[in-house]
């Protein structure tokens, strides 16, 4: 052995491999219970936040009033009340609830909805069926719209000459007062044009064709003013001769003439021809 060399057992310190493992700092526990515990409760004010929020400005739900059966303005104010819109998208006929009501909604009466929602209005036309009304002894001006009214439609409307019955007047109508007709049927009216009016005969000619005749009308009972329009129509077109406002009784006499052979006077009061000449 070589003096004043170490042998490896006789080394002080510690020996290569001997060196003792360094060991992990470790974290306290509370701590961590700490953040897991901040990180739940943030988790819950959050949730519970939100949910608050939402409830604040989410739509409310309300159940749609019955509005069945009543008028279109009823039926909006008492929908706006609730919160809901409305809107009427048709009719229909029905046989039980009045024209011009609710008939049906949509969504229907009771269901919950939000609030702003649109309920959708169906109205009522009223039955498929019409009452004729009695409109003899009506003037005419009146029978139109009361028939409208009921409705029904004008018909054909002629006239014929009656001494009793004003002019302007129904004499007689079709179909016939109090009978039941399907919606829109057209009534036809028979209207008085008064007392026959005396139109003279033709007083002749001249060698050029111009036929002349004299008239005289008396304006018969009815309104307080009528319009007496005398019209001739002959080679050379149709022109009115004659047009004033009269009372009743008061007698109309004018000298009309045309051209040519055929010619045609008619005589209308307040609208309606009361009499029609060839010449």
């Amino acid at each position: 052995m070589s003096r004043g060399i170490p042998t490896p057992s006789s080394r002080t310190g510690p020996q290569v491999g001997m060196w003792p493992k360094r060991r992990r700092p470790e974290r306290a526990l509370l701590p961590q219970v700490m953040e897991f515990v901040a990180i739940i409760a943030f988790l819950f004010v959050s949730y519970h936040g939100l949910l608050w929020c939402w409830e604040r400005t989410a739509p409310k739900e309300v159940a749609v009033p019955n509005v069945v059966e009543m008028t279109e303005v009823e039926a909006t104010k008492v929908l706006s009340a609730a919160g809901l819109r409305s809107q009427v998208v048709g009719s229909k006929p029905d046989e039980e609830i009045p024209p011009g009501a609710v008939l049906a909604a949509e969504p229907p009466p009771g269901r919950d909805v939000k609030v702003g929602r649109l309920v959708r209005v169906t109205l009522s036309m009223g039955s498929r069926w019409a009452i004729v009304p009695d409109v003899r002894e009506m003037s005419v001006d009146r029978a139109r719209p009361l028939l409208r009214q009921e409705n029904l439609t004008i018909g054909k409307e002629t006239a014929r000459y009656d001494e009793k019955v004003p002019v302007g007047y129904v004499l007689g109508q079709a179909p016939e007062p109090e009978q039941r007709v399907p919606r829109s049927t057209p009534v036809d009216l028979l209207v008085s044009k008064g007392p026959a009016p005396r139109i003279e005969r033709p007083g002749g000619s001249d060698a050029g064709g111009m036929r002349r005749t004299e008239i005289e009308y008396e304006v018969p009972p009815g309104a307080n003013l009528q319009e007496v329009r005398i019209v001739v129509q002959d080679r050379r077109g149709e022109r009115t001769v004659y047009r004033n406002i009269h009372r009743p009784g008061e007698i109309v006499r004018e000298t009309v003439s045309g051209e040519g052979p055929g010619v045609v006077v008619r005589v209308y009061l307040s609208g309606l021809v009361v009499e029609e000449k060839t010449l």
